[in-house]
């Protein structure tokens, strides 16, 4: 297909003639899911698809799962007009199609989260027009990727779960091979630390020693209610608290790094940058997500700029289905959140998802990312906005 992609005039390479064709994001609604292993609920989800199509039919997809649905009317409406008749291979490019003084700084972290649909689907296509898989293009470094799984949250008001129901679904999912678990801390009205402890010691006790236990706390905490948190749980052998404290504050971190063993990420929900978390020596590990941060070409600045700071990667936030290709790719690549239910949302969209087996998840090698939504999904699941 390569030799179609370039046009020759004068002996030089001039342009491609594949251009986007047409861009359309669609609102999905009340898809059945799989729910938790021991409840009933939630057993349905919802997200947003991009669909690009190039004018030689080629079809790059992407999905959010956490990106507000305004950002729908935003892609449709706006982006796409300007996008239309531009070579898919300039991923560059397309963030500069904006004015930054009228556009970005007004709609803020919207904007970002629509470009990095776009930009996902067009890597998507990238792969297809050279068939490769993403995580090739991207450096090749590994065709798998450790996992953990983050389970044990509460939706649909469902009762929050108890410290028993968390060490019987903890236990479960070990049984099915899984080695590293992730739960929620903070989510109480006012953040409980002395409760948390105890909901993390019965997944501990449930798990055994050789289980690996992580924290996240959703940018709920206080330095205070953290610090105490990570004090009575370091006991418990946690790998790595993520996003503890409100809005990631780079000061604050540091300082609750200075007082814990346990290992502190963050970066996947942005009020402050990957530098500003990096130079303030605020981080043991940065988080960048595609879907959150301006999709792969953003995240590979952030990769380097850790990389230079011997600062690993890591994932959170969901949307793992899409953030695999980015850490098999890049040599500083590390974990990917496998997050129960939002993954389940993924199977459910997806005709193939990679799935954990025995602590990885092994990566596509399709064309592209190997994310194909399932026929007669768009017709049946998407509604008007």
């Amino acid at each position: 297909m390569l030799q179609d992609v370039y046009v020759q005039q004068d002996n030089n390479v001039v342009e491609t003639r594949i251009k986007i064709a047409r861009i359309q994001a669609h609102k999905l609604a009340n898809i059945p899911i799989t729910p938790p292993p021991y409840r009933d609920k939630p057993n349905k989800e919802g997200a947003l698809l991009l669909q690009v199509e190039t004018n030689d039919g080629l079809v790059g997809w992407a999905t959010s799962g956490y990106t507000h649905h305004v950002a729908i009317d935003l892609i449709n409406k706006y982006i796409a007009p300007k996008i239309v008749g531009e070579n898919p291979m300039r991923t560059e490019r397309i963030p500069l199609l904006f004015d930054r003084a009228s556009f970005e700084r007004p709609l803020g972290r919207t904007l970002i989260s629509a470009l990095a649909m776009i930009d996902i689907a067009l890597w998507d296509i990238k792969g297809k027009m050279l068939g490769q898989p993403v995580h090739h293009l991207l450096g090749g470094a590994r065709d798998k990727v450790p996992v953990y799984v983050t389970h044990g949250a509460a939706y649909d008001n469902a009762p929050v779960y108890s410290p028993e129901e968390l060490a019987a679904e903890a236990a479960h999912l070990v049984k099915l091979g899984n080695n590293h678990l992730k739960n929620t801390v903070g989510r109480q009205p006012i953040p409980d630390p002395k409760d948390d402890y105890i909901r993390m010691r019965a997944m501990r006790e449930a798990v055994g020693p050789n289980v690996k236990l992580a924290m996240d706390g959703n940018l709920r905490m206080t330095l205070a209610q953290a610090v105490e948190l990570c004090k009575r749980c370091e006991e418990l052998d946690i790998s790595f608290v993520e996003e503890p404290l409100y809005y990631n504050d780079p000061r604050l971190l540091r300082e609750l790094r200075s007082k814990t063993i346990i290992p502190v990420a963050a970066a996947e929900n942005e009020k402050f940058s990957a530098r500003d978390l990096i130079l303030a020596d605020a981080v043991d590990y940065i988080q960048p997500n595609v879907n959150n941060d301006g999709g792969y070409s953003a995240a590979i600045r952030t990769a380097a700029l850790a990389k230079m700071f011997h600062i690993p990667l890591s994932h959170g936030n969901g949307n793992g289905p899409h953030n695999i290709a980015l850490h098999a790719g890049l040599s500083n690549g590390g974990l990917v959140e496998y997050h129960f239910h939002k993954w389940m949302a993924y199977n459910a969209i997806f005709k193939k998802v990679p799935q954990p087996e025995d602590g990885y998840l092994t990566v596509s090698q399709e064309p592209g990312l190997g994310l194909e939504p399932k026929d007669g999904l768009i017709e049946e699941f998407s509604i008007q906005m």
